[in-house]
């Protein structure tokens, strides 16, 4: 007999929580293949010219001892990776630390005298355009708002700490890296502000045509996929903060007869309306989403059992008088720590309420 695939070596067959994790964590892995490659090679090169020339300026030196530690952070952060389980909090750590590397170094060498290197330099003024990258390639408008906030903002710091402290615009031209002249400040910082800002927009035009992608085209709600991945993101953040979160399934009784009467197109009109009045009814932090037939599946992030109960009991009283609602209440709890779990438990609670009549909460 042929024994079935493993997961493992198969990570379509994944639950879907697991398979988003995995997709993060190893775009993370690659993204920090290149941080290392980076940093290393800016150690590697500055160790190099130093060994070639024989002496190697201060500012190469803590340019490239500054590297140096990141590429060690960098490798730390690897086998992290691949021993602990994926956080969805790491990427905006992680775009935090990469473009805090290039503030240091530049803000560093303003500490060294050598300011007119950190206003003029071009090769660490393009880490920040290799973070900003970075940024981008995660696809989280979070992640961007923060590379399009920090840039400009860091950059702005080291050319005013250069000019108040430093003096810097009435040192002499340095034989590498010119004089200060004002108009190259602002120009760098109006591109660091548009190339961010671009990516911000981006990332939220991307995060826009997701979730029309997540919508159901009947009722315009979410679909069940985005349902997967909202409890994906929640359960997580709720063992974190140590709150509750409950889940409702919600079945249309009646809804059958309604179409054999009435016809489809009135039956499509009716869960339309149905999703219409139950969206309009809950928090502005729930999640509803339509589960499947007559079935509407609603989150409720930080509330505990009794709670979901009542808002259940609440939401039956706004859908129309022709149907009614039976509702499965899910609570995560012991035995109950997985999307896959906790949409069971709500599953086999409404099986209890449809078997107990119409208008019925069970769970």
């Amino acid at each position: 007999m042929t024994s079935a695939p493993s997961s493992g070596s198969h990570p379509r067959l994944l639950p879907t929580r697991e398979r988003i994790e995995r997709r993060a964590a190893d775009l993370e892995r690659y993204l920090n293949l290149w941080r290392i490659a980076i940093a290393g090679g800016l150690c590697a090169t500055v160790l190099i010219a130093g060994a070639w020339r024989g002496y190697a300026p201060p500012d190469q030196v803590w340019s490239a001892t500054v590297a140096a530690g990141y590429t060690l952070l960098a490798v730390a952060f690897h086998l992290y990776l691949s021993r602990h389980s994926w956080d969805d909090r790491l990427p905006t750590v992680v775009v935090g630390a990469d473009i805090a590397l290039v503030s240091l170094i530049l803000l560093g060498l303003v500490v060294l005298d050598r300011s007119l290197a950190a206003v003029n330099s071009q090769l660490v003024f393009c880490g920040y355009f290799v973070a900003v990258a970075m940024a981008g390639l995660r696809s989280d408008p979070r992640v961007a708002t923060l590379a399009a906030v920090a840039v400009p903002t860091s950059y702005a710091a080291v050319v005013f700490l250069a000019v108040a402290w430093r003096q810097v615009e009435f040192a002499n031209a340095d034989p590498q890296f010119g004089e200060f002249r004002w108009e190259v400040q602002i120009g760098r910082f109006a591109v660091l502000v548009a190339v961010t800002w671009m990516v911000r927009l981006e990332s939220a035009l991307g995060m826009r045509e997701r979730t029309r992608a997540s919508l159901d085209p009947l009722t315009g709600v979410f679909n069940r996929r985005y349902l997967e991945d909202v409890l994906t993101r929640e359960l997580p953040r709720t063992r974190r903060r140590q709150q509750p979160l409950s889940v409702l399934l919600l079945d249309l009784d009646g809804f059958k007869g309604y179409n054999d009467t009435y016809g489809h197109l009135a039956g499509d009109r009716l869960l339309a309306e149905v999703a219409s009045l139950l969206s309009g009814a809950i928090r502005a932090g729930d999640v509803i989403a339509r589960y499947g037939g007559d079935e509407f599946v609603i989150v409720l992030p930080n509330t505990p059992g009794e709670t979901a109960r009542r808002v259940a009991r609440e939401l039956m009283r706004v859908v129309p008088s022709s149907v009614s609602l039976c509702a499965g209440v899910g609570c995560v709890g012991a035995g109950v720590d997985t999307v896959e779990k906790l949409l069971h438990a709500a599953d086999v609670a409404l099986a209890r309420a449809k078997s107990a009549g119409p208008g019925v909460v069970a769970g």
